[in-house]
This record gives structure tokens, sequence and C-alpha cells, in this order.
């Protein structure tokens, strides 16, 4: 229990120094829990909102569909604010308003109402963050509010807030210092944004029977893949999903078509009146920075994505060999991978091994960065996944060419230089590694 014993405030008109004193003022990095965060909010009246909330939880997947959730409704009419994390160029990009960023003056004075509010009560980074992004999305008058939860769900900040629908997109092993490595014991953590009597979606193909209890013994209105709706693939450019209605044929993407499935359970779930012919057009043409994004002005193809677990490497093998397919049997498939060490890089590489024609590992220079020499023992574990099939790659052989790099760029420079243009660059491994080849792109 706090009291209410005044504080110096920190003020500050600059968003750069705002972000650098929530780095600053709680001990860890992460803490979960909803007691410090829900204090501040009720003090903000932040725990209920005149629009609609749908809160989105998951292992992989969270920001694809909150991006389709997002391109649907704006397409339809609505006003739509979006919290996510973490952003990958500028902290502005954590909240959009009908696709667009606030400014830092907007962020600055919300800070400064977060802070006149907290009195003694520490907050972390990400705490921060969320409180100042509910304030300002309660001030724009939006229809709907999509919240991106950060880790796990249940003791999220994000989950202070009422929701009118909640979402489970997928199920996987990621943060295992924080949420373990059974699937039952994560898929409770994710239901755990679940409402009672209030509609709840799940998106995962196989889900933990933790979820389905959870959900009965709270009386959540559960939607379930594979069950309540799904989806199916018509031929390689198009697939179709089926709910109480079918939608046919809808273009495949470089976006996962099971992320795009759970976002129209949702609109269903809502009894949403949109035209079938308008949800087609919007499911076909939402994206998402950093999810097998584009990157120009090189003479190869060259794409960037966030992939940073074994489930979302998965994925991301599947879109390079169907990338590769389209390319023809010349193509080569240049990999540049930067990653967290605390990630299970050995199983993350072993999913894109067969789809990788050879590697270059980079030093991540940021707070529990790997280095390109750990990666490349990693890499010579996860050839112990795949032994057998590993015979069959694209090499004709079970080892890859290997080169390591100081930085991302560096790597990106030299494998362009090698690369023919009818080869595939792509660099993944975490967001820190997005990041900085955007950095270096947008200038």
């Amino acid at each position: 229990m706090t009291n209410n014993t005044i504080q110096s405030v920190f003020s500050s008109e600059t968003l750069s120094e705002w972000l650098m004193h929530l780095e600053k003022l709680h001990p860890s990095a992460i803490e979960l829990g909803l007691t410090r965060i829900t204090e501040v909010g009720k003090r903000l009246n932040l725990i209920h909102f005149d629009a609609k909330v749908i809160t989105v939880a998951g292992t992989n997947g969270k920001g694809t569909t909150c991006a389709y959730l997002e391109k649907i409704l704006i397409d339809a009419g609505f006003k739509v604010g979006v919290y996510s994390s973490p952003h990958i160029h500028r902290y502005n990009e954590r909240l959009r308003i009908n696709l667009k960023e606030l400014d830092d003056k907007a962020h600055c004075e919300a800070f400064a109402i977060i802070e006149q509010a907290r009195l003694d009560i520490s907050l972390s980074y990400f705490e921060y963050a969320t409180l100042a992004c509910l304030y300002l999305l309660q001030q724009q008058q939006c229809d709907y509010i999509l919240l991106e939860v950060g880790l796990g769900g249940r003791l999220d900040a994000t989950n202070m807030v009422e929701s009118d629908l909640s979402v489970v997109t997928t199920i996987g092993i990621d943060h295992i210092d924080w949420l373990g490595s059974d699937r039952e014991v994560i898929g409770f953590e994710k239901a755990g944004v679940f409402r009672a009597h209030k509609p709840a979606i799940c998106g995962e193909l196989d889900a933990p029977v933790s979820i389905l209890k959870h959900a009965t013994s709270i009386s959540a209105d559960l939607k379930l893949a594979n069950r309540d709706f799904s989806f199916s693939v018509i031929d390689q450019e198009n697939w179709s999903w089926h709910g109480q209605k079918e939608l046919s044929p809808i273009k495949q993407t470089l976006m996962p078509m099971q992320n795009a499935s759970t976002a129209l359970a949702v609109i269903e779930a809502l009894a949403i009146d949109i035209a079938p012919k308008q949800l087609i057009k919007s499911v076909e043409t939402a994206s998402l920075a950093g999810r097998l994004q584009t990157i120009s002005g090189y003479p190869c193809d060259v794409y960037i994505d966030v992939a940073h677990n074994p489930q979302s490497a998965q994925y991301l093998a599947t879109q390079l060999q169907r990338l590769k397919a389209e390319k023809g049997e010349d193509c080569k498939v240049h990999a540049v991978v930067g990653m967290l060490s605390d990630k299970d890089m050995s199983a993350t590489l072993a999913e894109t091994n067969l789809s990788i024609t050879d590697y270059s590992f980079v030093d991540l220079n940021c707070f529990r960065g790997a280095s390109s020499a750990l990666l490349l023992e990693a890499y010579q574990h996860s050839q112990n996944h795949n032994t057998v099939t590993n015979n069959i790659n694209n090499n004709g052989n079970n080892r890859h060419n290997v080169t390591c790099f100081k930085n991302v760029q560096s790597a990106v420079d030299q494998v362009v230089k090698s690369a023919a243009a009818s080869d595939i660059i792509i660099v993944f491994g975490s967001f820190h590694t997005v990041s900085d080849i955007l950095t270096n792109w947008q200038g």
C-alpha cells in the first residue's frame, strides 16, 4: 500500500529524456503483476473504456492479428487505436490511431500525467509506457482499441483494462524464464486475458487443455480454431475461411493465414456487419512492419523479419521456401541473423536450416544480445535437431557456409556484394536486428 507523500516530479519536453527517465525508474526491466499499475490506472480512470477493447495475447502472431483487425475495422469506417510493443525503430510506433502515430509532444504530455499520478509507486518501463498510451487512447474517442499483450497475459500490464473480447493467437515456447516451458502452463497464463461471460477467441491450432478449462471455469464464450472456425488452402495463391459463413477465395500474402483466420473470427464474434468482398480486400491488403518486410534499394530481394523463436522461425522457413520456388532453382537464400542470448537459438535455427543456403551471424550490441560466436555455437547444436533431413538441404550436405560479423549492416553489405540478382537475403532473429537494418535504410 502506497502513501501519498509527493516526491520530486520529473519533467521534460523531449521524448528522449522521458524514455531515459523510464529506463531508470524501476530496478527490473520486467516485473509481472497488476497491483502497482492498477492502482495508478484507477487514479486516472484507465480501467474501463467507452470504446470496445480487444486484448490480444499469444506467443506469436499478436502483431499481425492486430494489423488484420486494424485494417478491417478502419476500412469499415471505424476509428481504431492500437497499442503494441516492442517498437522497431521509434517509440512512437507503439501507439497508432487509424494507422498514424502521435507526435513526441503528445507522448511527453502523457508521461507528465503519469508522473503526477503515480506519486511514489515504482513502475517498469513497460508499465509506464502502457499507462501513458492508455491515457492517450482515452483522449482519442476511438470506436475500437486493440491492446497487444507484452508478456504472458494474466499478469501483463495490459490486463488491468476490462476488455470486451480477448484473443489468444498461438501457443509456443518463449520467455521461458518468465512463463516456463510447459504448454499447459503457458496456455493458462495466456488465457488469463479472457473475461467472464464475454467472447474469447483462440487461434492456436493445437490448443492446450488449460485454455479450454479456464474459459469454461469463468464461462467465457470461447471460439476455438478448428472447432468453431478454420481456414484451408485452395491452391498456391488462394485460401478460404470457414466460420458461420465462408469467405473465398482470399489471396495468399506473406502475412500468416492463421492470424487472418483468427482476426476474422473476432469480427464474426462481435457481429460486425461488413460485406464479404470488403472483408476479403482488407485481409489481402493488411501489412505490418518487420514481418517479411521488403527493403528496397538493393540489387536483389532483401526481407526483414522479427522471427525470434522456433514457432515464428518455422513460419518464416515456409515462406522462404515459397519465395524461393517462385524465383527458380538457381535462387539462393542468404540469412543475416542476430538474436538475444536468452532465446532458444539452436531450436530457432533448426527450423530455418533447410531453407537457408548460407548464414551470416552478427554481434547484437544491446542488452542480452548474443555474440556471433554464441550464435555459431548454437548453429552447430542446431544440426543435431535435424541431422537426418539436413543432408538433403539446398547445399547437398548438412552444413552451411557460415561467416561472423560485428554488426548487422556490415553483414548485409558483404552479402549483397556476393549475392546474385535472383537471390534472396533475409535478415531476422530479433526486433533489435530488424531495427538496426531499418536505422541504416531509413537514413
